[in-house]
């Protein structure tokens, strides 16, 4: 299972070239393993590559307008990272010298190259752009401790609200359990008084005398557990309804949603089915982070949703309409066969460009610095599940869709 979060993301190409057929030769030989996305013009394809993250880049050199080797100069400006292949079929001494400079990872010509040529040296260019963000990431290692610090402050934040919460569920039992107790002792005492030789208040009073010792052995449990608060949480199952509401109340708390009037509905809560694959509290640490991005990214006075809604298959979740212009995390290794649950959380918000999104993910975005993906990537993962973000500029909107295996 990836710990990088790119490394759960399906590879995304992107093809500059005004001949269509060009674009039909690489959609059927490399469709079905990566995301495609074409454009004919230089100027479009910079625009694209300003609001959008791609693993890879090919390029023409004759096109109309800007020519492709120019265009490469001025996207290296948006995106330092990203590689480039040049596909033409004039390999001049002049395009050669003009592409050193811009070390571009290979020339390759029309038409393509076989198999070996050329699907076979896709995985390799693609690692190597990807290499170059994981080590810009690694330049920026102070950004990244602080990073941790957040993270491991909201789990502190998380444990201490739950532990809290825990607290007092357990106060509230004590409580009932001694009125319990007090009223069991004076009906036992009444009826003491009144059983000398009546047969049926005798048996009454055995029975509340046992009630009396069970609550008794109640309380003395309830106070053990009291102790430690939330002794069994990484055993407990991840239950839906309780597991998200529990997760909103510690979402609210840390976003400080109340301060900006922001409220939070929830729907189609199954009070009985448990996430497979995840402990309660994992589950939790999901929730919450999911939550709190959505919370804290919504206009003040605006209301965040959350619709659950069961799937007969997790892999359904990326074949509806809606879900078309999301980026999705972990599609690779999702249990694609199994049952699930959908949690679709909307915001009054603009919708995350895929580069925003990918950022959040590695800890690199610095509006989202104190709202850490860790615990959403974490539980994902492990569960086996999917993320995805509806993108700009397709989607108009914040919407966060997790699918989970039941």
């Amino acid at each position: 299972m990836p710990t990088d979060p790119a490394a759960g993301m399906t590879p995304r190409i992107l093809l500059v070239d005004d001949e269509r057929q060009i674009f039909a030769a690489v959609r059927l030989r490399l469709g079905r393993d990566y995301e495609l996305c074409h454009r004919t013009d230089a100027a479009s394809a910079l625009a694209c590559i300003r609001t959008d993250r791609f693993d890879l880049c090919f390029v023409d050199i004759h096109m109309p307008g800007k020519d492709g080797l120019t265009f490469i100069a001025e996207a290296q400006e948006v995106d330092p990272q990203l590689g480039f292949v040049v596909i033409s079929a004039f390999d001049t001494a002049e395009n050669l010298r003009r592409a050193i400079p811009l070390q571009v990872y290979a020339f390759i010509g029309k038409p393509l190259p076989d198999k070996a040529g050329f699907e076979g040296k896709v995985p390799e260019w693609i690692e190597r752009t990807r290499r170059c963000r994981h080590d810009q990431g690694l330049a920026r290692r102070a950004d990244a401790i602080a990073t941790d610090l957040a993270s491991a402050r909201m789990a502190q934040e998380i444990e201490f609200v739950a532990s809290e919460s825990a607290r007092d569920a357990l106060q509230q039992t004590a409580n009932l359990l001694t009125t319990i107790q007090a009223l069991l002792v004076s009906a036992t005492s009444t009826l003491g008084q009144r059983a000398r030789g009546d047969a049926t208040l005798a048996t009454s009073m055995r029975n509340l005398e046992q009630a009396r010792r069970t609550a008794d052995a109640a309380m003395i449990v309830s106070a053990g557990f009291f102790d430690s608060a939330y002794g069994n949480r990484d055993t407990s199952p991840a239950l839906i309804g309780s597991g998200v509401r529990h997760a909103l109340e510690i979402a609210r708390r840390i976003s400080r949603a109340d301060e900006d009037e922001k409220v939070a509905d929830c729907t189609g809560l199954d009070e009985f089915t448990a996430i497979r694959g995840l402990s309660g509290i994992e589950f939790l640490l999901l929730m919450v982070c999911a939550q709190t991005v959505a919370l804290n990214r919504a206009r003040p006075r605006s209301t965040v949703g959350l619709h659950a809604a069961p799937l007969a298959r997790l892999e359904h979740v990326t074949r509806e309409n809606s879900s078309r212009p999301c980026a999705w995390l972990n599609r690779k290794h999702v249990l694609s066969s199994q049952p699930g649950i959908q949690f679709t959380i909307t915001a009054d918000a603009p919708a995350m460009s895929r580069t925003e999104f990918e950022a959040w993910l590695q800890g690199e975005l610095s509006s989202l610095r104190g709202v850490p993906a860790h615990g959403l990537v974490m539980g994902i993962q492990k569960s086996r599940g999917l993320l995805g973000l509806a993108t700009a500029p397709q989607a108009d909107g914040f919407r966060l869709v997790i699918a989970l295996p039941v």
